[in-house]
């Protein structure tokens, strides 16, 4: 560990020495068993004619399809406000109720998840501090990279608090924070997710901006604790007004964010290795820069360095700037957009959105507030004007099809390496915007989510992607499927009860015709490979 001080005079250290070996997610598997994943000539003519016919005559990309008439408000609730549909927690949204099931959600801490709680003890670096993390794994760190990473995924598929694990995923985009950040972004970010996303993901933006501010993740990633008087530096607070709080036409201008910056400094790592909050956050009095600033029209006068009693100091000033932009209708505006675009529409309705951002100042910053606004049953209503058909990205994508067939992860090493072939591995975006939420960003890239559907749903080799699925037996008695001579309705049972209604009746019938004219013997095979192939389908890639 690095034994000398955090800073010299004016000047931060460079800090800790560099791991002797880092993190390695692996290729998806290969060898073994690959050669049964490939479909036969004649299976693989026949669904490439379909999907086809199905995406515009074109394999990529995909058009956007109209909305499902079919799906009433509380199924499109689910769609939304979970990771994936999955039967068992439909019928028990049905039986609570579109009111109490969004309130229950609302509430995580009122559902009993102890069963992933169980489950996650196997990663205990997710609870560790920065030094915790450091003096455990300093010299490789690819346990705890992978169980951070793995941790997201368990948690999106298997945990019951579903609406809270949206709101994190969002969270995370939002301050987005890059995992392979100089080799060490990995000791800060469980107690970043544990402290600022997840402790604040449903309650107080105000309260989780200001936790996400001083975390050690965040001021290591955006260069904060690089930011000291005789050279005052300004990336976290351009990000500060640009992406975490008033949008890029917020009202501010390049003086503010200098000053914003300013405001800043002196807000570094606490580079004590006897400490037990090593690396963590702090604030340094020397490196602070002094004096007066001006954020946003509002003049913050020189404070001293020592406060007396009932005044501020010097230290405050980063906190002043916090609240000048928490209260900034331009912050309410942004958050209200992007929220509306998380789960509902990719255009947000400008009343709806001024509703939203109203409810934000009312409440100040209320999370659960806006959210029941957001997610009122008319504006889930099939022909309500505001629901519009979202383009699921590729870890929703993944984490659907797993929660469909009641998936549960159990080792999500190989999952990952698909979502690196897919582009979406969670915490690994290079740029602090987040990772994207839009059909052009991912409706061309098409390829990736088939392979992996095709290999998902080979009934012989889906066991290395390490999640555990429906029995053949369990999925035969769900779909009613006793063999060939059940194929009659068992497109229209696929859509009702594993996709929730996702297929078109235009997909469905295309479906049943599929299998109806299957090129081989429809048995067990025929029956994943056209699961599969649903997955596959527009209705299925959008939601």
């Amino acid at each position: 560990m690095n034994d000398l001080p955090l800073h010299d005079g004016l000047r931060p250290r460079i800090f800790p020495p560099e791991p002797r070996s880092g993190p390695r997610i692996p290729a998806p598997p290969r060898g073994e068993g690959s050669a049964a994943w490939q479909l036969s000539p004649a299976v693989l003519a026949h669904r490439r004619g379909l999907l086809t016919a199905l995406s515009g005559g074109a394999l990529s990309p995909l058009a956007r399809p109209d909305p499902a008439p079919q799906r009433d408000a509380l199924l499109a609730l689910v769609q939304r406000i979970t990771q994936g549909f999955n039967l068992a927690e439909y019928e028990r949204a049905r039986a609570l109720g579109y009111e109490a099931y969004l309130e229950e959600q609302l509430a995580p801490e009122s559902i009993d998840d102890s069963a992933t709680d169980l489950r996650l003890q196997n990663y205990p670096s997710l609870g560790m501090s920065p030094k915790e993390l450091y003096d455990t794994y300093g010299t490789d760190f690819t346990d705890p990279y992978n169980h951070f990473k793995g941790a997201a995924l368990l948690r999106s598929c298997n945990s019951k608090r579903q609406l809270f694990e949206r709101m994190c995923e969002f969270w995370n985009d939002h301050f987005s924070i890059d995992h392979n950040k100089g080799n060490q972004e990995w000791m800060f970010l469980p107690e970043h997710d544990r402290t600022v996303i997840r402790a604040h993901a449903l309650g107080s933006f105000p309260t989780m901006l200001r936790a996400n501010a001083f975390s050690s993740a965040m001021l290591y990633y955006l260069d904060n604790w690089l930011n000291v008087r005789s050279a005052p530096q300004a990336n976290y607070a351009r990000e500060l007004l640009e992406l975490h709080t008033l949008g890029v036409f917020g009202g501010y201008n390049e003086s503010d964010v200098v000053e914003v910056a300013k405001c800043f400094t002196g807000w570094t790592l606490n580079g004590d290795p006897g400490s037990p909050d090593w690396m963590r956050g702090t604030f340094e009095q020397s490196l602070h820069l002094p004096g007066q600033k001006f954020v946003l029209g509002t003049l913050l006068p020189a404070f001293p360095a020592v406060a007396q009693p009932g005044q501020k100091s010097q230290r405050d000033e980063a906190r002043l700037v916090l609240d000048l932009v928490v209260a900034h209708a331009s912050t309410a505006q942004f958050l209200a957009r992007k929220l509306i675009r998380w789960f509902l529409t990719p255009t947000p309705p400008p009343d709806l959105v001024q509703r939203v951002a109203t409810t934000y100042l009312d409440t100040q910053g209320d999370i659960r507030a806006m959210l029941r606004v957001i997610l009122a049953r008319p504006n889930l209503a099939a022909h309500s004007g505001v629901l519009a058909p979202k383009f699921r990205r590729p870890f929703h994508c993944m984490t659907a099809l797993f929660r469909a067939f009641d998936g549960e992860v159990r080792n999500p090493t190989n999952s990952l390496s698909f979502l690196g072939m897919m582009g979406h591995v969670p915490f690994d975006h290079g740029q602090p915007n987040g990772y994207p939420d839009t059909v052009e960003a991912w409706g061309t890239a098409l390829q990736p989510r088939w392979s992996f559907a095709n290999v998902l749903l080979r009934p012989l080799f889906g066991g290395y992607i390490g999640v555990a699925f429906l029995t053949q037996n369990e999925l035969a008695q769900r779909l009613e499927y006793s063999g060939p001579n059940s194929r009659s309705g068992l497109a229209v049972r696929m859509n009702e009860r594993l996709f929730g209604q996702a297929l078109s009746p235009f997909e469905v019938e295309a479906l049943q015709g599929y299998m109806d004219t299957y090129p081989l013997a429809f048995d067990l095979h025929g029956l994943f490979d056209t699961l599969a192939l649903a997955a596959s389908l527009p209705g299925f890639q959008w939601y």
